[in-house]
């Protein structure tokens, strides 16, 4: 045979031999691309970028955006959020400018009402469509993460019921927390790479998040405080490259840090004010900080923010943790590439201590925690992906998993929700089914009334259909296979319940709306109450908007954004000295003087679970069911036709 020809049967042999080589279990894959990642896609025929991988993304960023913007007008604007979208009203139609908390938010409102009207859709689209871009933080840090844990981190933030939330909402948490995570990932790049382009997004990006909301701040504090000390941790390794590069320039205008601080400073300017149009702006993103800081002037409940991760984000908190002990705990010759990683541990556990001790929270906080462990998340999953597709190809590949991993995780599935329809039979009815009903009569001979002995029951179950699962597991696959598959089972529920808590806080439209991260909402009444109005302004005025109208300072933010359209309305606190009104709007029972007739509405709704213990719990988690509401009620009075 040729030397040349067995020549490149033995390279061929080795590419095969590296392509089957098992991935690490505990740490991404190496930052260099394997053989199997330069194989060209099919895809990649059409254009040389258009991998399954960039397909894969783009799929993802159109997900996050239909997630954020469709229906968005479904709920009317809620009182925090009345209040940025009347202040930015008022501020183009030069009328004195309400209160107003996020200077980010008032400037959005404020070009989208110029460019296409004042309507709930405006006021919340840019901020939703700006939060869609988060799906992307994880391509920043992608050798960091590894292809499969970027790709993981980038459906776990689009699917995330918090993150939609928040997004869909008139607020600015999910850019704060995913601008300030972006900057430092590009801040981080820059001091590796000597990318000038890298540190000029992140400092514009650090800009836009300090004027979008406080919980920036947790985030910068954290991550700055671990980038510092890693610093000074290699700083001498460090110092010959960084005294090259100062010698390239020897003007300090023309460095790159020089020129960040300008886009910084201008950014951070223009964002703040308006385009210099609004200089009180200015005042508004400095109280940001002294809003984070009043977080804790006194402290809280300690629990709160772990409720709302508990009930909305499982995933993100057992795999994030998991993911965070990983890369703090690591030592070896990676250490440094896990830096990034180790930063999203450090400003999740500091916002997590930091909004944990305060009482002056909000639930928008949340996020300043969530968003890190999310991203630790889909880096430790795709660890285990990775894992298990070595495993599956090391011992048989597709025909091994499906007559092993498949049939025990289908099972798994089916036992899982079989326990799931006992629960929530018990949750409704107080007992069983008949069949499980009897067993337990038969251990306990008692009632399943109370939740001691019901738990006893139901623990008794799931270790009982654990156990048949384990077992079958190990006798098809293996211990180490079984580990594996046991954890992307538990990954593939909590993704499931993911998927529904997703569905339940942004899309279901009863009302009120029965979540704990949303206490106080706006009715659609209000609405009506705004139509009613229209309705007898044209009928007797001619003309929709015209009629007379005085309207209680009692309505606050939310009542004027939506009589925003009258442009004769009066605010006071003294409705009975409107002599010459056509309309009262009023929270008073008794009627104005004359023969008036009045309606009714509900402006405003709170709803609380309260105390519940025990079965109220549960009950409010599987079927959003109990808690307490209140309302706050205004009077709708008109004079009578003669």
């Amino acid at each position: 045979m040729p030397k040349s020809r067995s020549r490149k049967q033995n390279q061929a042999a080795a590419a095969v031999a590296a392509t089957d080589a098992p991935l690490e279990t505990t740490l991404p894959a190496d930052v260099e691309i394997s053989a199997a990642e330069r194989a060209p896609d099919a895809l990649s025929v059409v254009a040389p970028w258009l991998t399954l991988e960039a397909v894969a993304y783009i799929a993802l960023g159109v997900c996050a955006v239909l997630l954020r913007v469709m229906n968005l007008d479904a709920r009317p604007l809620a009182p925090d959020e009345a209040k940025t979208a009347a202040a930015a009203w008022a501020f183009l139609q030069s009328q004195p400018v309400g209160e107003f908390s996020s200077p980010l938010l008032f400037t959005l409102n404020w070009v989208a009402f110029l460019l296409f009207g004042a309507f709930d859709v405006t006021a919340r689209l840019l901020p939703a469509a700006a939060s869609a871009l988060i799906v992307f933080i994880p391509l920043l840090a992608r050798n960091t993460f590894g292809r499969t844990g970027a790709l993981t981190a980038a459906l776990l933030l689009t699917l995330s019921p918090t993150l939609v939330f928040f997004g869909r909402h008139l607020g600015a948490s999910d850019a704060a927390v995913g601008g300030m995570v972006a900057a430092l990932i590009l801040f981080w790049n820059f001091r590796a790479s000597q990318n000038a382009r890298g540190l000029y997004l992140g400092a514009i990006l650090a800009a836009l998040a300090l004027t979008a909301d406080a919980t920036a701040f947790p985030i910068l504090v954290g991550g700055a405080g671990y980038f510092t000390f890693a610093f000074l941790r290699t700083r001498r390794e460090r110092a010959a490259a960084e005294s090259a590069a100062e010698t390239v320039e020897s003007k300090w205008w023309r460095k790159p840090y020089a020129r960040a601080a300008f886009l910084f400073a201008a950014t951070y300017l223009l964002a703040a004010t308006t385009f210099l149009l609004n200089r009180d702006g200015m005042g508004a993103a400095f109280n940001l900080l002294g809003a984070w800081l009043s977080a804790l002037s006194s402290l809280g409940a300690f629990t709160t923010p772990l409720n709302y991760v508990l009930a909305y984000e499982p995933l993100a908190l057992l795999f994030g943790l998991a993911g965070a002990v990983l890369a703090l705990s690591y030592r070896g010759a990676k250490t440094p590439e896990l830096d990034i990683l180790r930063m999203l541990a450090v400003s999740a556990m500091f916002a997590f201590v930091w909004y944990s001790l305060g009482a002056q929270t909000r639930p928008a906080d949340v996020v300043a925690i969530t968003l890190p462990l999310i991203l630790l998340a889909g880096w430790f999953i795709g660890n285990l992906l990775e894992r298990a597709h070595a495993e599956i190809r090391a011992s048989g590949g597709a025909s091994s998993a499906l007559s092993g991993e498949l049939p025990v995780l289908l099972l798994l599935l089916l036992l899982t929700v079989l326990l799931y329809f006992q629960v929530g039979a018990f949750l409704q009815q107080a007992r069983f089914s008949p069949a499980l009903d009897a067993f337990f009569r038969q251990l306990g001979g008692v009632d399943a009334t109370s939740l001691g002995p019901a738990l006893a029951t139901l623990g008794l179950l799931a270790i009982f259909l654990l156990a048949i699962f384990v077992g079958l597991s190990m006798a098809l696959v293996g211990v180490g296979r079984t580990l594996t598959l046991l954890a992307l089972a538990l990954c593939a529920l909590l993704l499931l319940g993911q998927l529904r808590a997703l569905w339940l806080l942004n899309f279901d439209t009863t009302e009120p709306l029965r979540e704990i991260i949303a206490a106080t909402q706006t009715p659609q009444h209000l609405r009506t109450l705004v139509h009613d109005l229209e309705w007898y302004s044209q009928n007797r005025q001619g003309d929709a908007h015209v009629m007379r109208i005085a309207a209680d300072q009692e309505l606050g933010a939310v009542g004027r954004w939506y009589l925003r359209d009258f442009v004769n309305v009066t605010w006071t606190n003294q409705i009975e000295r409107a002599a010459d009104a056509q309309a009262i709007v009023s929270p008073a029972d008794a009627p104005p003087p004359g023969d008036w007739m009045g309606q009714r509405y509900r402006v405003r709704t709170e709803w609380t679970l309260g105390d519940a213990r025990g079965f109220d719990v549960w009950k409010w988690y599987v079927f959003r069911q109990g808690g307490s509401e209140s309302a706050q009620t205004t009077m709708l009075w008109l004079p009578t036709l003669k």
